[in-house]
């Protein structure tokens, strides 16, 4: 296992430091995200793993930066083509937002 921390700031991003989003590598087929803020995608991107390997997302709490990157995640692991299920665990509130 291995921990991944995508964004670290808080409220707004910073010039080191993007929006709250931790990775889990659970495995080598497997990732857990905790938390989705904007710009989450392209931290992802500065590392080695991809996208499509994103199975559960975890959402601690409803705000904006720990949700505003859920869209455009959604919406990028769908236009990849993938069909497997994709967990999304969060507070009362979270499947309205989505």
């Amino acid at each position: 296992m291995e921990l991944i921390f995508l964004g670290t700031s808080a409220g707004k991003p910073v010039r080191d430091r993007n929006v709250s989003s931790i990775v889990l590598n659970i495995n080598s087929s497997e990732l857990w995200m905790f938390d989705c803020g904007e710009g989450t995608q392209h931290q992802l991107l500065k590392t080695n793993y991809k996208l499509t390997k994103v199975k559960k997302l975890f959402i601690t709490h409803l705000h904006g930066d720990h949700v505003f990157g859920i869209p455009g995640l959604l919406s990028s692991i769908s236009a990849l083509g993938v069909t497997e299920p994709f967990d999304l665990y969060g507070p009362v509130g979270i499947r309205e937002l989505v």
